[in-house]
């Protein structure tokens, strides 16, 4: 039986995202990757977008995603550390998942260490962004707004929400940005913080929908974007020595 001592990353899962021709296949791709990793995994960090939409009522969830929540359940159960950022699209995480089975929620980068080396992780939509998406998120996570959203009945919540996403989605495939690497916010950010004196090995981060592994210049520190599970299906893994994105091969 394999060691459970590897870290393994990944991010924007947007199960039950509306622009899924089959979203219980694409649920069952993503536990077939968290079977298959269970055995090695010590400890799992879901960086953002898990869900495509997500609030949490006083005593209503999502509909939906049992495979998904079982499998994680059963790894937290089996002796794996499970850590989840909330995403722009899954903001609303309050505490129905740590009850279920102790996962972290981290609504911020977080930083720790492990193996020797210091690692900042993250959704990736934290910095670098103009002031009108820096209000959005504002109002997203204001307590007071949340308030008043939750009078909203679910199901015209969840309408609003699917809609947006199917839009903005649309909206993206249409007019992809394209940016220099070292343009990228990701990459910009972690330069500016190993300028500052900051000893960080490894800054790792979802949300572009893309896959990069940037070595900052003068730096052993590395930043890592590792893409999605709706273009690309990649994830990370850290075994003590080597990090590595890998495809999945699942289908």
């Amino acid at each position: 039986m394999p060691a459970r001592d590897k870290i393994f990353f990944a991010s924007d899962l947007h199960l039950g995202a509306p622009y899924f021709s089959d979203p219980i296949r694409h649920e069952k791709r993503i536990v077939l990757w968290l079977e298959s990793i269970e055995p090695e995994a010590k400890v799992l960090y879901l960086l953002g977008d898990v869900f495509d939409y997500w609030f949490e009522y006083r005593s209503v969830v999502p509909r939906g995603f049992i495979r998904f929540l079982g499998q994680l359940a059963r790894m937290a159960d089996n002796g794996t550390d499970i850590h989840i950022f909330t995403g722009n699209h899954d903001v609303w995480m309050f505490d129905y998942l740590p009850s279920q089975f102790r996962c972290t929620i981290h609504e911020s980068p977080y930083r720790f260490e492990a193996f020797g080396k210091t690692f900042f992780v993250g959704h990736g939509d934290d910095f670098g962004y103009d002031r009108g998406y820096s209000l959005l998120m504002w109002c997203f996570h204001n307590k007071f707004l949340q308030a008043l959203y939750r009078w909203l009945h679910p199901d015209l919540a969840n309408l609003i929400a699917t809609t947006w996403s199917r839009r903005s989605r649309m909206s993206h495939a249409k007019h992809p940005t394209r940016i220099r690497l070292t343009d990228e916010f990701s990459v910009r950010f972690a330069t500016e913080q190993i300028a500052k004196g900051e000893q960080v090995d490894f800054f790792v981060f979802g949300h572009r929908h893309k896959v990069i592994n940037y070595a900052i210049p003068d730096s052993p520190a590395r930043v890592l974007v590792i893409g999605d599970w709706l273009y690309n299906f990649t994830y990370a893994v850290f075994d003590g020595r080597e990090f590595s994105i890998i495809h999945d091969d699942h289908e």
